[in-house]
């Protein structure tokens, strides 16, 4: 099993995950499913700012959608059926979720503070102007 060569990542029917790996992979994405539903309904229930709300529901999405996805994962190399359970989308689904991850950590260290401090800025700018009466 040569991890570098490209018939291990694209042989059309792999072996099934056999031992404690497919058990940890079937344990981790039913977790990430599960938790990924939890947080999307803390998120819509939750009194949180706009935008931290929107934060944990972007959080959420990620989860359930990536679990759900490596739960397809999983099934269709129990089926072994061909094309579906190539190794290579194993690597597709860590690069979804590496950048997906990525855009709502940007979204939280960059996007947040721009429009906290456009607000705190706003808030500032409205103190001195004539308020309807």
């Amino acid at each position: 099993m040569n991890l570098l060569s490209l018939s291990f990542w694209f042989q059309l029917q792999p072996p099934m995950f056999l031992g404690w790996i497919g058990t940890v992979l079937l344990i981790v994405f039913s977790l990430m499913a599960v938790i990924g539903l939890a947080v999307k309904i803390y998120g819509a229930k939750s009194s949180l700012e706009k935008y931290r709300k929107r934060a944990v529901q972007k959080a959420g999405s990620l989860l359930l959608t990536m679990g759900l996805a490596g739960l397809m994962f999983y099934f269709f190399t129990y089926e072994r059926l061909p094309i579906l359970s190539m190794r290579i989308w194993l690597m597709v689904w860590l690069g979804v979720l590496v950048l997906w991850t990525w855009s709502i950590y940007q979204f939280i260290k960059i996007e947040i503070p721009r429009v906290e401090a456009l607000r705190q800025e706003r808030e500032k700018l409205e103190k001195w102007l004539p308020k309807k009466k």
